[in-house]
């Protein structure tokens, strides 16, 4: 097809560029069906920042930093919680599931009909289990990220969808402050990448939907239930 040939073309140079740039290369193949997500997924090899410990506030005590840790780790999470969203212009509630990722520090709740798997070392799957190809990747930044190349990254490996890249807004909650979305799109296809700066755990999310079946809004409202850290 010539859409993927173009974006294999166009995946190709951006990685010869942005690795003259100074980052990092990752060689692994992205696994979910999708043709555009195997296509921006070879761009963003390309993407890794440089990491750095947090260490803990050297005006506090080790013993008054691990009461506090050990308060932070014994938080439960309800083992379900009710999610509205809305697909297709319909408005929908279910009882979503929380599920821990065996993948990245995180724990979300999934709604029923959509499936959490690894897709490589540092990137997640959240999937419609009806079609594979209906999918939110998820991937968690470092805390001390690089924003201004990730959000040229971003751009980038949405211009291998469609040259065309549109900023778009964010919902106006405290999950997404200062948070940056983007998207492409083509006859069929809808990519969307929000880059979110959470102080605690920054976190990208990049949504592969259709025009004719948007799930769009389903994947967004159990993005935003990600809390960082086990559930136990």
């Amino acid at each position: 097809m010539k859409m993927i040939a173009k974006w294999i073309l166009l995946t190709g140079i951006l990685g010869v560029i942005l690795t003259g740039c100074g980052t990092s290369d990752d060689n692994n193949d992205g696994t979910n069906g999708a043709a555009s997500s195997e296509d921006i997924e070879q761009v963003e090899q390309n993407e890794n920042a440089a990491t750095n410990n947090n260490g803990a506030d050297e005006n506090q005590n080790d013993e008054t930093g691990l009461e506090e840790e050990n308060t932070e780790d014994a938080s439960p999470r309800n083992p379900e919680q009710n999610i509205k969203y809305q697909v297709n212009g319909e408005t929908k509630e279910e009882t979503a599931v929380l599920k821990e990722s065996d993948n990245q520090n995180y724990s979300l709740y999934v709604l029923p009909e959509y499936e959490l798997t690894a897709e490589e070392p540092n990137k997640d799957s959240l999937y419609l289990s009806e079609d594979g190809q209906v999918f939110m990747r998820i991937e968690i930044l470092p805390t001390d990220m690089q924003w201004d190349t990730i959000v040229e990254n971003t751009k980038a490996q949405l211009a291998a969808v469609n040259e065309e890249v549109e900023t778009v807004d964010v919902p106006s909650e405290d999950f997404f402050k200062d948070s940056i979305a983007m998207k492409s799109s083509t006859d069929e296809d809808i990519v969307t990448a929000y880059i979110i700066k959470n102080g605690e755990q920054p976190f990208k999310f990049t949504i592969f939907s259709k025009k004719d079946s948007d799930y769009s809004d389903a994947f967004l409202q159990m993005g935003k239930t990600i809390k960082a850290g086990k559930t136990n």
